[in-house]
């Protein structure tokens, strides 16, 4: 029976196909948290741009409603983000010890979740803050 298959221990057809086996998965994987931790990033920063532009915005309108302000920072995200976006407002007065000035603080969450989430991979929550100071 050994000299049946003794000529498939010589055979060295396919050798690249196995090393694939085992070596594909891993790069496959790699490459996947590549892209999502890009895509992380990229929401992160989307985030914060739109936090800074909407508490700027309060800055020149400080008499303007917390929903105007929240519909001016979901302008600046981009496409599904702004669905899942929560926005809180927190108000100090007396912050630079002028009775004048308000300072409101802007914190937006997001529940980011990861495409491989069937892999059972947990999300993140995204924080991005920005302060508006307001003159009255």
């Amino acid at each position: 029976m050994s000299i049946r298959f003794s000529h498939l221990w010589r055979d060295r057809r396919g050798g690249a196909a196995i090393e694939f086996a085992f070596v594909g998965p891993v790069f496959i994987a790699l490459m996947l948290g590549a892209v999502e931790l890009g895509r992380m990033y990229y929401v992160r920063q989307s985030m914060e741009y739109a936090t800074e532009q909407a508490a700027r915005y309060y800055s020149l309108n400080p008499s303007a409603a917390t929903t105007t302000i929240t519909s001016q920072l979901n302008g600046f995200l981009p496409g599904r983000i702004s669905s899942g976006v929560t926005v809180s407002y927190a108000d100090t007065l007396n912050c630079n010890g002028n009775s004048n000035v308000k300072c409101t603080t802007l914190t937006v969450t997001y529940p980011f979740s990861y495409a491989e989430s069937f892999l059972g991979f947990a999300g993140k929550t995204l924080t991005a803050t920005s302060q508006a100071v307001r003159q009255f």
